[in-house]
């Protein structure tokens, strides 16, 4: 398999992905219309700008999986896990940030299978 492959299937990418695409969702279906993280990383070059918006975009994602929690009690939000952080942060160091960050952006926007 490719370099590629392997960045693009890798569980981290997808799951902060799968975030992203949440985030961005319409706030009638759950989401928090939250188009400026999918512009902040669009724009990354260094590593430094990279962790910083990934910090702005957990606490904006975890502001609006609380919301979600309160609006529908015993729902439960989809939440990346610290190891899949640190997992992300090694592939931007690898790979670059500009190619991790396109990674990401291509896995929220893509659509999701029925079961997401």
């Amino acid at each position: 398999m490719s370099k590629m492959h392997d960045l693009f299937s890798n569980s981290a990418v997808a799951n902060f992905g799968a975030a992203l695409r949440y985030a961005i969702g319409k706030r009638e279906y759950g989401g928090a219309e939250d188009y400026t993280s999918l512009v902040e990383l669009e724009y990354v070059e260094k590593m430094d700008q990279f962790i910083e918006v990934l910090k702005k975009f957990l606490r904006r994602y975890d502001s609006q999986t609380r919301r979600y929690e309160r609006e529908r009690p015993g729902k439960f939000a989809f939440k990346p896990s610290d190891k899949d952080l640190k997992d992300l942060i090694m592939l931007a160091e690898s790979y670059g940030v500009k190619i991790v960050s396109a990674a990401l952006i291509a896995h929220a926007l893509v659509r999701p299978e029925k079961g997401e």
